[in-house]
Protein backbone atom coordinates (compact mmCIF):
# COMPACT_ATOMS: atom_id res chain seq x y z
CA UNK A 1 0.00 0.00 0.00
CA UNK A 2 1.76 3.13 -0.81
CA UNK A 3 1.19 6.23 1.06
CA UNK A 4 0.72 10.07 -0.57
CA UNK A 5 3.12 12.62 1.08
CA UNK A 6 2.59 16.55 0.10
CA UNK A 7 5.57 18.55 0.60
CA UNK A 8 5.10 22.93 1.15
CA UNK A 9 8.09 25.05 1.32
CA UNK A 10 8.76 28.80 0.44
CA UNK A 11 11.88 27.68 -1.94
CA UNK A 12 11.08 27.99 -5.26
CA UNK A 13 11.74 24.29 -6.26
CA UNK A 14 9.81 24.63 -9.79
CA UNK A 15 10.53 21.56 -12.14
CA UNK A 16 12.04 23.10 -15.35
CA UNK A 17 14.13 20.23 -16.56
CA UNK A 18 17.38 22.28 -16.61
CA UNK A 19 20.04 20.09 -15.52
CA UNK A 20 23.28 20.96 -17.46
CA UNK A 21 25.42 22.84 -15.79
CA UNK A 22 27.37 24.42 -18.43
CA UNK A 23 25.95 27.63 -19.70
CA UNK A 24 24.05 27.69 -23.25
CA UNK A 25 24.48 29.76 -26.10
CA UNK A 26 21.52 31.64 -24.97
CA UNK A 27 20.81 35.27 -24.96
CA UNK A 28 18.91 35.03 -21.76
CA UNK A 29 22.06 33.36 -19.36
CA UNK A 30 19.95 34.84 -16.11
CA UNK A 31 16.60 33.32 -17.40
CA UNK A 32 18.17 30.20 -17.45
CA UNK A 33 20.50 30.62 -14.15
CA UNK A 34 16.97 30.91 -12.64
CA UNK A 35 15.82 27.83 -13.91
CA UNK A 36 18.99 26.03 -13.26
CA UNK A 37 18.47 26.75 -9.58
CA UNK A 38 14.64 26.29 -9.31
CA UNK A 39 15.49 22.96 -10.68
CA UNK A 40 18.60 22.28 -8.32
CA UNK A 41 16.03 22.55 -4.92
CA UNK A 42 13.79 20.41 -6.21
CA UNK A 43 16.64 18.02 -7.01
CA UNK A 44 17.66 18.74 -3.53
CA UNK A 45 14.37 17.70 -1.62
CA UNK A 46 14.37 14.46 -3.72
CA UNK A 47 17.67 13.86 -2.41
CA UNK A 48 16.71 14.26 0.91
CA UNK A 49 13.49 12.26 0.56
CA UNK A 50 15.44 9.29 -1.11
CA UNK A 51 17.41 9.23 1.94
CA UNK A 52 15.33 6.85 3.41
CA UNK A 53 12.42 5.77 0.75
CA UNK A 54 12.27 5.43 -3.10
CA UNK A 55 9.64 8.08 -3.75
CA UNK A 56 7.27 7.36 -7.06
CA UNK A 57 4.33 9.20 -8.86
CA UNK A 58 6.27 12.14 -7.89
CA UNK A 59 3.88 15.01 -8.67
CA UNK A 60 5.67 18.05 -10.13
CA UNK A 61 5.71 21.25 -7.78
CA UNK A 62 3.37 23.67 -8.46
CA UNK A 63 3.60 27.00 -7.23
CA UNK A 64 0.47 28.36 -5.07
CA UNK A 65 -0.67 32.10 -3.75
CA UNK A 66 -0.71 32.23 0.08
CA UNK A 67 -3.54 32.11 2.31
CA UNK A 68 -3.94 33.20 5.84
CA UNK A 69 -4.50 29.50 7.05
CA UNK A 70 -1.58 27.99 5.05
CA UNK A 71 0.60 31.51 5.99
CA UNK A 72 0.42 30.26 9.85
CA UNK A 73 1.87 26.48 9.43
CA UNK A 74 5.31 28.52 8.28
CA UNK A 75 7.59 30.28 10.50
CA UNK A 76 6.25 32.95 12.76
CA UNK A 77 8.72 35.54 11.96
CA UNK A 78 8.15 35.89 8.43
CA UNK A 79 5.91 38.81 7.30
CA UNK A 80 3.09 38.37 5.38
CA UNK A 81 1.30 42.28 4.19
CA UNK A 82 -2.11 41.94 1.86
CA UNK A 83 -0.79 43.91 -1.01
CA UNK A 84 2.44 41.89 -1.74
CA UNK A 85 1.76 38.54 -2.35
CA UNK A 86 3.24 35.35 -1.19
CA UNK A 87 3.91 32.35 -3.10
CA UNK A 88 4.80 28.75 -1.87
CA UNK A 89 5.22 25.51 -3.70
CA UNK A 90 3.32 22.54 -3.61
CA UNK A 91 4.32 18.48 -4.68
CA UNK A 92 3.49 15.28 -4.24
CA UNK A 93 5.12 11.96 -4.00
CA UNK A 94 4.26 8.36 -2.63
CA UNK A 95 5.86 6.23 -0.71
CA UNK A 96 5.61 2.58 0.23
CA UNK A 97 5.78 2.64 3.77
CA UNK A 98 5.56 5.90 5.37
CA UNK A 99 6.78 4.48 8.68
CA UNK A 100 10.65 5.26 7.09
CA UNK A 101 10.15 8.44 8.27
CA UNK A 102 8.71 7.93 11.43
CA UNK A 103 11.24 9.09 14.66
CA UNK A 104 9.25 7.43 17.57
CA UNK A 105 7.25 10.92 18.35
CA UNK A 106 6.03 12.31 15.11
CA UNK A 107 4.89 9.88 12.04
CA UNK A 108 7.08 12.51 9.90
CA UNK A 109 10.17 13.22 12.09
CA UNK A 110 13.07 12.02 10.74
CA UNK A 111 11.91 13.29 7.40
CA UNK A 112 12.17 16.77 9.35
CA UNK A 113 15.28 15.83 10.76
CA UNK A 114 16.64 14.93 7.68
CA UNK A 115 15.63 18.45 6.24
CA UNK A 116 17.01 20.56 9.15
CA UNK A 117 19.42 22.58 7.77
CA UNK A 118 20.33 21.66 4.08
CA UNK A 119 21.46 24.47 1.64
CA UNK A 120 19.19 25.83 -0.84
CA UNK A 121 19.33 28.47 -3.17
CA UNK A 122 17.13 31.34 -2.87
CA UNK A 123 15.49 32.93 -6.04
CA UNK A 124 13.91 36.07 -6.73
CA UNK A 125 10.43 35.34 -5.77
CA UNK A 126 11.58 33.92 -1.92
CA UNK A 127 9.90 35.38 0.93
CA UNK A 128 11.83 38.24 3.02
CA UNK A 129 14.17 36.60 5.79
CA UNK A 130 14.03 33.59 4.57
CA UNK A 131 17.32 32.00 4.93
CA UNK A 132 19.43 29.97 2.29
CA UNK A 133 18.56 26.55 3.90
CA UNK A 134 15.80 24.42 5.12
CA UNK A 135 14.50 25.35 8.71
CA UNK A 136 12.23 23.45 10.70
CA UNK A 137 12.04 25.51 13.58
CA UNK A 138 9.13 27.41 14.84
CA UNK A 139 10.43 30.63 14.10
CA UNK A 140 11.88 30.49 10.60
CA UNK A 141 9.82 27.15 9.24
CA UNK A 142 10.20 27.17 5.80
CA UNK A 143 9.10 23.49 4.70
CA UNK A 144 6.58 21.34 6.01
CA UNK A 145 5.05 18.04 4.84
CA UNK A 146 1.44 16.40 5.05
CA UNK A 147 0.44 12.76 4.77
CA UNK A 148 -2.62 12.12 2.94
Amino acid sequence: MSHRISCYTLFDVTHTGVLNRSRPNEDDVEGWIQKRNTQCNFDTLLQVISLRSQPDLIKIPVKLEMNEELFSKFGFLYEHTKDKPLYYWKFEFEVHHSSVFENGIIPLGSLYRDCEGVPMILSKTHVEMLPAFLDVSDELKNIYFEVI
